[in-house]
């Protein structure tokens, strides 16, 4: 990470704006205006209705087979037009049934039903005007119907149509029926039903719909909220050890810890100054991105923390902010690895990679408000950076304390005492090959060879 790390937005969040728009109602037909909208409205309503889609055309079929049993015994209607009457309405019932398998929109479902209705409506005027029983019982007859019909919450465009397939043919039969008196009350029952019903279903439909487009919205957003959190998760752990990352996501404040024995690690480029200012910073920008990806795969293979980088310099360290029993053998393996990795690359450019490790205490903490950063901090930390300017180049130099850790894992060559600033004469010592083959306690295979070039012993 950097050395300071900054959540930003993740994803896009819902425009307000575009949401608003898609959820606008066409003013005549209630149809949203876009159409994916109604599309997956068409969809999640017709799955919801389709069992009662074809429950109510399975019993027009049934009602309408007994009713042309029962209708002779009951009216003066002929059982010859009783049964072709009931049988047809009833085969028609049938079909519509058996069109449920392709009704899977609500459009499919109302049209159908909606046309059944109509025809059943026409077929109860034509039985009440044969039957020379047309007032009271076909107005009574056709209301029963559209309260069916609301029940069921038909669309109110096929509503409408429905109505007026029914007012027409209510219209014609009343108009041609011999007996005028009291049909005017008849008509106005029924037109006032009408109206009411197509009225009441024009509010549900939009009411429905408001609904719907409601939880689209609220599950957008959810989807949107979900994209972002994982974003900025992703983010955290960026910038951020996973476990100081939860922490944070927790609310604790400060996070600061202190760790008794951990191995720091500092790497940096020799000759690097010269070389930036002579080329474009897009060169310097890829060469320093192409060796640092390298670096922090070699730290992720290895379990470690990498801590920051600064300029051309990276830290890593070992140990926090989980333990780690060997993070002295993992972290000198990561300074050998380092450099043996990027040998190629550093020749191209003429540069060389010198590595210092120090282990023991420090302390360590998110530090910063609005941008943030994980770093640590103390004496370790120093004696690890003094280490590696005064390293010298393709080489991995190590103080006293990571030697003595790490000495059965590893030789070395004594450098003596050097003087450190601000620490005085320290001695050190240079990794000269691996000790051992196969793997660390931890399980991390020490398989690169040192970085002078001599055989494992």
């Amino acid at each position: 990470m950097g050395d300071d790390g900054e959540v930003g937005d993740g994803v896009e969040s819902v425009d307000p704006a575009s949401l608003a728009e898609s959820g606008q109602l066409h003013g005549f037909t209630l149809r949203f205006r876009d159409d994916d909208v109604e599309r997956e409205f068409q969809l999640v309503e017709g799955a919801k209705g389709l069992i009662g889609f074809k429950i109510a055309a399975l019993a027009a079929a049934i009602l309408w087979a007994i009713a042309a049993v029962v209708i002779p015994f009951a009216t003066g209607i002929p059982a010859q037009v009783a049964w072709i009457a009931g049988g047809s309405m009833s085969v028609a019932s049938l079909a519509c049934y058996l069109f449920g398998r392709r009704a899977t929109t609500l459009d499919r479902q109302h049209f159908a039903i909606s046309w059944l209705t109509a025809g059943n409506g026409l077929v109860i005027i034509a039985m009440g005007v044969a039957a020379a029983a047309f007032r009271g019982y076909v107005v009574g007859g056709i209301m029963l119907l559209f309260m069916f019909g609301f029940v069921a919450g038909t669309r109110f465009i096929y509503a409408l149509m429905r109505t007026v397939v029914i007012g027409v043919g209510f219209t014609a039969a009343a108009l041609t029926y011999p007996e005028q008196t009291g049909l005017a009350l008849d008509v106005f029952l029924l037109a006032t039903a009408s109206i009411a019903n197509v009225l009441g279903l024009r509010r549900s439909e939009s009411e429905r719909r408001r609904l719907h487009y409601q939880q689209l919205v609220i599950i957008q957003q959810s989807e949107a909220l979900e994209l972002e959190k994982e974003e900025t998760e992703r983010l955290l752990l960026n910038i951020l050890p996973k476990s100081i990352s939860l922490r944070l996501r927790r609310g604790e404040s400060p996070i600061a810890d202190s760790f008794p024995s951990v191995s720091v690690l500092f790497a940096d480029l020799q000759g690097f100054t010269p070389y930036a200012a002579k080329l474009p910073p897009a060169e310097v920008t890829m060469l320093l991105s192409e060796l640092f990806i390298c670096f922090d795969d070699l730290v992720s293979e290895r379990g470690l923390e990498k801590i920051k980088t600064i300029g051309d310099a990276y830290m890593a360290a070992g140990g926090l902010p989980d333990p780690l029993e060997d993070h002295a053998l993992r972290v000198v393996d990561l300074g050998v690895a380092m450099i043996e990795s990027t040998r190629e690359l550093c020749a191209r450019a003429g540069l060389d990679l010198r590595v210092g490790i120090n282990s023991g205490p420090v302390s360590g903490g998110v530090v910063g408000r609005r941008k943030f950063a994980y770093d640590i901090w103390g004496p370790t930390v120093n004696k690890a950076a003094r280490l590696q300017t005064t390293g010298l180049a393709g080489r991995v130099q190590v103080s006293d304390t990571t030697h003595d850790l790490t000495t059965a894992a590893f030789d070395y060559e004594p450098r003596g005492e050097i003087e450190l600033q601000g620490l005085g004469p320290v001695r050190t010592f240079l990794v000269a090959s691996r000790r051992t083959t196969g793997e660390t306690p931890s399980g991390v295979e020490l398989s690169l060879e040192a970085t002078t070039g001599i055989e494992p012993v």
